[in-house]
């Protein structure tokens, strides 16, 4: 496997009978949840390979381009957040689920950590702040009401909104 950003050769490393691949600069990809075994601060995995890629020198490249899978190699992978507090964008093969996480990014992953008892308060605050989401246009002269009357046809909401234009 290649470091999708460098095309450098991976280097596989094996901590606690898992293999992950790391690059020179420090970045790491993992296969299909594997990185769940990393990303808490409190295990021992994480903190062994955090160490680990730390002694690596980093590299100037553009983390915001899009990248191709290191196993998939033909995949583009998704960027999205590792957690619900959207610190971390890391990238994720729809293919096989690998996650790539350039130099760095394991060590803010570890900082932004949620406890379990976080984990809880952020689910609750979730649940009672984001109900069901109902789209409403603006009111304004250039939304006209829902008509009362189911009678109403498409033509007629069309010269509405047409002549709302010429207004």
């Amino acid at each position: 496997m290649h470091c999708p950003r460098t095309n450098a050769s991976l280097e596989p490393l094996l901590i606690g009978g898992i293999t992950v691949y790391t690059s020179a600069q420090g970045g790491v990809f993992f296969d299909n949840s594997q990185i769940f075994k990393f990303s808490s601060p409190e295990l021992k995995h994480g903190q062994v390979l955090l160490k680990h890629l730390s002694e690596h020198s980093e590299s100037e490249y553009d983390v915001s381009l899009r990248i191709n899978c290191p196993k998939c190699k033909k995949i583009v992978m998704m960027r999205r957040y590792f957690s619900p507090v959207k610190a971390v964008e890391i990238d994720e093969c729809p293919g096989c689920a690998g996650i790539w996480l350039d130099s760095g990014e394991l060590a803010k992953i570890h900082e932004n950590h949620l406890t379990p008892r976080e984990r809880k308060l952020l689910a609750h605050e979730m649940a009672t702040n984001h109900g069901f989401i109902t789209i409403k246009p603006p009111k304004s002269k250039y939304y006209p009401k829902a008509p009362k009357n189911v009678q109403d046809t498409t033509v007629e909401r069309l010269v509405q909104l047409a002549l709302l234009n010429f207004e």
